[in-house]
């Protein structure tokens, strides 16, 4: 009797981890996330615009739209015509990807023209459980609260309390309260940013200041205050970088390999790091896109990047230390008044406990089948 308790007992939970890990996202893991401002219903000017999580496959069918609050205490939204915000960043753990934005209401006069006591700036996440957190605001940027341009953010995972890193028109920063509070950063790097990523507990920063000729600099582990940079592209200083992604091809371990798009040239760049310098590895035409995110197979790196109207993709199958290969294709376009920014996605198992609980399901299954056979 006991055992055939036990037995269904563990019937029962082995087919509840089934139902778990085929149940618990919404999102689907490889499938896309853009990031897109607008209703549709008017043209996007300078007011704050409504933001809007599209789930795609990665052959440009629209999955679902996912809303994020517009108004009241939880509202994030964006400058409905500014290029340059909506950057989506995964988390270094690949559990969360994180976007930034304004808490004011869709409608708003120009966000970005406001101080920060008048409209704190907001990190947002989600999760493939595809619900949009909205509660992590910034309340001044390297203890000022001057009005500025909020781009990006990342952190190490997606858990509250995870530090963040911030990019703004005014500098990169590092925000101790983390994800879910109210917090200040201090600032690493006085600099017109983009976007901020993080691989192997470094912090990568892209820019468009026209001061400086590193378009795309590297700071070093971690960084929690001003830090001097490390170049690792270097365009001319009329240049800017939007959007890159960081990426291991070689075999060892560490990025060893970097994808940047350069707005201003049009060019989608290559380069690899070679005997520990930065080698530039050939370019195409990046079709007007700001923004793109990964997908890597082994040695060939499928990438998916965004214009303001577009969804393209482009697969280089060159490897490590080989100029880049592939053309655009487009794979869907973006609604009238309304326009594409950042795109991420997941790629993503899932997690080690919920392994172990299917293997002993298994296992106890296979030894009721035994017994009772």
């Amino acid at each position: 009797m006991h055992l055939r308790v036990f037995a269904r007992a563990a019937a029962v939970l082995f087919v509840a981890c089934i139902a778990a890990v085929s149940s618990a996202a919404t999102i689907t893991p490889g499938n896309l996330v853009i990031y897109r401002v607008g209703t549709g219903s008017a043209a996007l000017g300078t007011t704050a615009a409504a933001v809007f999580l599209d789930e795609y496959t990665t052959a440009g069918t629209l999955v679902q739209s996912i809303t994020v609050p517009s108004t009241g205490t939880s509202a994030m939204t964006a400058v409905g015509n500014a290029t340059t915000e909506g950057i989506i960043s995964p988390s270094q753990d690949g559990s969360a990807l994180v976007f930034t934005g304004y808490r004011k209401d869709a409608g708003g006069t120009s966000p970005a023209g406001d101080t920060y006591v008048t409209t704190a700036r907001v990190v947002g996440t989600v999760t493939l459980a595809g619900t949009p957190d909205t509660a992590t605001t910034i309340t001044s940027d390297g203890a000022s609260t001057a009005a500025n341009t909020i781009r990006s953010a990342t952190a190490v995972t997606g858990t509250p309390g995870s530090p963040v890193w911030t990019s703004t028109s005014s500098r990169i920063g590092y925000d101790a309260t983390g994800l879910g509070g109210a917090g200040t950063t201090v600032q690493i790097d006085a600099r017109n940013s983009r976007q901020v990523n993080l691989a192997d507990n470094t912090l990568y920063a892209s820019n468009g200041s026209t001061a400086i000729t590193a378009k795309v600099q590297s700071y070093g582990t971690l960084p929690t205050g001003a830090t001097s940079p490390t170049t690792v592209v270097n365009l001319v200083t009329a240049d800017a970088v939007n959007g890159f992604v960081l990426a291991d091809l070689d075999g060892t371990a560490g990025v060893d390999t970097v994808y940047a798009l350069s707005t201003v040239e049009n060019l989608l760049r290559k380069y690899s790091l070679v005997s520990g310098t930065w080698t530039a590895s050939g370019s195409v035409s990046a079709g007007g896109a700001s923004n793109l995110t990964e997908q890597v197979s082994g040695s060939t790196v499928n990438l998916y990047l965004t214009s303001a109207s577009t969804l393209s993709s482009l697969s280089d199958g060159s490897g490590y230390n080989a100029n880049i290969t592939g053309t655009l294709v487009t794979l869907a376009t973006a609604g009238t008044n309304t326009a594409f920014r950042g795109i991420g996605t997941f790629i993503v198992v899932p997690e080690p406990g919920t392994f172990v609980l299917l293997t002993l399901g298994c296992c106890v299954l296979s030894g009721w089948r035994r017994r009772w056979a």
